[in-house]
């Protein structure tokens, strides 16, 4: 298992041969993909380099590999990477810098090359997961995530109708899950994904829908990728997953402490309402939101 989990993050003949085009002059090492949970739409691995004689790590991603982008398409999306990062980054949300991006002709399909900035050491899935880490810091992990959803300025927002249900909607979406938010060495949390940006126009309608990216249609998508409910409960869900999975706990035990944090937010009390009934009764909104992905 670990081997093929490795497998799957090594570049290709093909990648390697980019890669060495860009940097002739230096002999980058592929290292093991430790930390790195594996990602539905890009292909990502920790190239290592030496700066006089000090270790240097970065990410060198390959988005939308697998996808059967179009070439134009795939410009288009590497061209609005910038505009969301700015537009996360105008929200308070910390975001790793991207050195370079490029986008190229593979096969059948365009992808984008990408040099970004590595934080930490795990993402939050890989922390999770992991028994020898104390609760202390999954709890940080959703205190941050959270604080941060809460932090969005009143005009930034409005409610809306969306999958059945009212919800608030953001000024942007977010694939917000554990293995998108990465804490630093510091504790600081990083969100780490920005493909496909997900951003919205003025109707409340994507920018950037890609049926070759996400699963969802375009609807759901927006209920948990772009309502701050659906986005905290669906963080919420996996992360209550994996700490039962991994250390003793209860399901009791953690909603106490989910329905504890909701209340110390400066949220509106009927989105902490409709959060608290929902974990209450299992989930039946994202469930039925779920049930329609394409297969």
């Amino acid at each position: 298992m670990l081997a093929h989990h490795a497998k799957l993050f090594e570049p290709t003949p093909s990648e390697l041969h980019i890669l060495r085009a860009d940097e002739p002059h230096i002999n980058f090492s592929v290292l093991p993909p430790d930390g790195i949970s594996q990602g539905r739409q890009s292909r990502v691995s920790i190239l290592e380099y030496r700066e006089h004689g000090t270790p240097q790590q970065v990410l060198f991603k390959r988005m939308g590999a697998g996808k059967g982008l179009p070439l134009d398409v795939a410009r288009h999306l590497e061209s609005r990477l910038e505009p969301y990062r700015r537009e996360l980054v105008r929200f308070g949300w910390n975001i790793p810098h991207t050195y370079y991006t490029k986008t190229l002709q593979q096969g059948n399909e365009g992808q984008i090359f990408s040099y970004e900035q590595r934080i930490g050491r795990a993402d939050g899935e890989k922390l999770f997961t992991n028994p020898e880490q104390p609760n202390f810091l999954r709890w940080s992990i959703v205190r941050q995530t959270f604080a941060q959803l809460a932090h969005y300025p009143r005009d930034a927002l409005h409610r809306k109708t969306i999958a059945g249900r009212e919800a608030t909607v953001l000024p942007h979406g977010l694939d917000l899950k554990l293995a998108n938010v990465v804490p630093d060495t510091d504790g600081t949390l990083y969100f780490v994904d920005l493909f496909c940006p997900k951003e919205i126009g003025p109707n409340s309608s994507w920018l950037t829908y890609r049926s070759e990216l996400d699963s969802l249609p375009e609807e759901n998508l927006m209920a948990v990728c772009a309502t701050r409910e659906g986005a905290m409960l669906r963080f919420w869900r996996l992360a209550e997953m994996l700490w039962m999975k991994t250390v003793p706990t209860t399901p009791e035990q953690l909603r106490e402490g989910f329905f504890t944090l909701l209340d110390s937010l400066s949220l509106p009390q009927e989105e902490i309402d409709f959060m608290q009934r929902e974990v209450s009764s299992s989930y039946p909104w994202l469930d039925e939101i779920y049930s329609e992905a394409k297969v």
